[in-house]
């Protein structure tokens, strides 16, 4: 939250498309997609501004409403064709919290297996007389805490007041943009249900962690039945996976 995602989707677009939010009402694997066509490098890009998590843990509802979401998310990326990047944004200046940890598991690790390749987007630096420099004087800081990017980008999102900022503005967007082409050179990961069945178990073990099922079992069965609209066999088999000791 506050880390200028819909800004960067702005940024890269060349035109306000995202409205900035405060997020505190937002759920946890909440998606939207924005297509966005590049003249320079000419490409297509789908980007999905997914919301991360505001605290470090989770009650059952807040689990269960993100159940919903990731499979909602699971869904839209397995119709696109698979993934080809992460962008995982974080606010230059501001200290590592344990929910930026957190989310950087709950993406690279829980959601795409680390098969996906993640690209650190470094946000706020318009003050910054070089702003590359920002990455050179933090980059073991940041990989001392298990963010280890393929690449990264520090950048500004902002013109500032009366376009004071625009030429590094600019700059943030071609490096965007040059990024944004370079992950679209590779393979996208292919994205299957295995996907879902692996976060639903990943979230309440890190979570909710020691909580059983019990009593919520129901509400589980009503949420992947229901909201989820799985078939009834696929969700008994997807609460036994969640309620095993596998990892």
């Amino acid at each position: 939250m506050g880390v200028g995602k819909s800004s960067l989707i702005n940024l890269v677009a060349g035109k306000t498309l995202a409205k900035s939010s405060s997020g505190l009402k937002s759920c946890t694997l909440e998606s939207t997609e924005y297509t966005i066509a590049l003249s320079e490098p000419q490409l297509n890009v789908k980007l999905f501004d997914t919301v991360g998590l505001n605290n470090a843990t989770m009650n059952d509802k807040s689990y269960l409403d993100a159940l919903v979401k990731a499979h909602k998310l699971v869904a839209s990326l397995q119709s696109q064709g698979g993934v080809h990047g992460l962008l995982f944004c974080i606010k230059g200046g501001n200290r590592i919290l344990e929910s930026t940890q957190q989310n950087y598991r709950l993406f690279h690790e829980f959601l795409c297996q680390e098969k996906v390749p993640l690209a650190l987007v470094i946000t706020n630096l318009e003050n910054e007389e070089n702003m590359d420099d920002w990455w050179t004087n933090n980059q073991d800081d940041i990989k001392e805490y298990g963010i280890a990017p393929v690449t990264q980008v520090c950048i500004t999102t902002t013109r500032g007041l009366r376009n004071a900022y625009e030429d590094k503005y600019l700059e943030s967007r071609k490096k965007v943009c040059d990024m944004l082409a370079t992950l679209g050179t590779g393979d996208a990961c292919s994205v299957d249900v295995n996907w879902f069945a692996r976060m639903c178990k990943k979230l309440r073990q890190f979570f909710i962690p020691g909580k059983a099922l019990g009593k919520s079992r129901e509400k589980m069965m009503q949420t992947l039945t229901k909201r989820c609209k799985l078939p009834k066999q696929d969700a008994v088999q997807l609460l036994q996976l969640i309620e095993s000791d596998e990892h």
